[in-house]
């Protein structure tokens, strides 16, 4: 299949453990990349970052743990990535996500497969441009828990059996579309960043696995039960404190944009 990777030109460590996990494992396969250009940092950017620096030196009251921890994290995966080289492939640049350009690189390619892999939140104008699928792989179980950062508010809010990843189509939702494979963690005891590594780690293998399922074809919707759903944003500094403090101990009950979603996946007919 034609796999294309619609990431940003500074691609995170989590994306750049699944891009290479996924070419290392599955070299047969014709990829390519298609590159959202990072936003320069604007004036009021700046201004906020020589504040953080200043409260940084001025205090030491916790205010930056999440921030020092997810840096903790980025350092833990990086071996994992391991040599891999995004210039020995077919890239593309565009100047923002869901853009004309993107189209034309999209149209360009013609991949069976985009992969989201840190372009942003994705229009149809651009996920429809797959032949086959455009998927996403979301570090929490989808459609329970959609969102940003999920094994934090599962920690926050002690639902830890809802700590997993999920492969899923891309739609007009946020990681509402159809299941391919989904995983639950099976260890989550321990701190954040020993979850979240765990949780990253694993979440290659959904990808993989999601690969495979694309790649037999024969694809059908099947429709499952509504399900209870919760959408989270991005954690306060202080919330992250507080949990941190009581040893990842639940801090709070569980709450969030609650809806009930039904669950459907597109799985292999046979």
């Amino acid at each position: 299949m034609k796999i294309c990777f619609y990431t940003s030109d500074r691609p995170s460590v989590t994306n750049l453990l699944n891009i290479a996990f996924l070419i290392k494992q599955r070299p047969h396969h014709q990829y390519s990349f298609v590159c959202v250009a990072s936003a320069p940092l604007q004036a009021n950017k700046l201004r906020q970052k020589l504040i953080n620096k200043y409260v940084r030196l001025r205090y030491n009251d916790g205010r930056f743990d999440f921030e020092d921890d997810l840096n903790t994290i980025t350092q833990r995966l990086l071996p994992e990535v391991g040599a891999f080289q995004m210039s020995t492939f077919t890239t593309l640049h565009v100047g923002a996500v869901n853009d004309k350009a993107s189209e034309d690189a999209f149209r360009t390619i013609q991949p069976d497969v985009i992969i989201q892999a840190g372009a942003g939140i994705l229009k149809e104008n651009v996920f429809s441009l797959a032949k086959v699928a455009t998927i996403n792989v979301h570090h929490g179980l989808a459609p329970e828990v959609r969102g940003v950062h999920s094994t934090f508010w599962c920690m926050l809010y002690g639902v830890r059996n809802l700590i997993g990843v999920t492969c899923h189509l891309v739609d007009a939702g946020l990681d509402t579309g159809a299941i391919i494979a989904k995983r639950v963690l099976p260890q989550t005891t321990g701190s954040y960043i020993d979850v979240a590594c765990q949780n990253y780690l694993m979440g290659r293998d959904v990808l993989v696995d999601s690969i495979d399922v694309l790649e037999k074809g024969n694809l059908k919707i099947k429709k499952g039960e509504s399900v209870q759903s919760y959408y989270f944003s991005n954690p306060d500094n202080f919330l992250y404190y507080g949990l941190k403090k009581r040893n990842f101990n639940p801090l709070l009950k569980i709450g969030g944009r609650k809806s009930t979603i039904r669950e459907t996946s597109w799985v292999h007919n046979g």
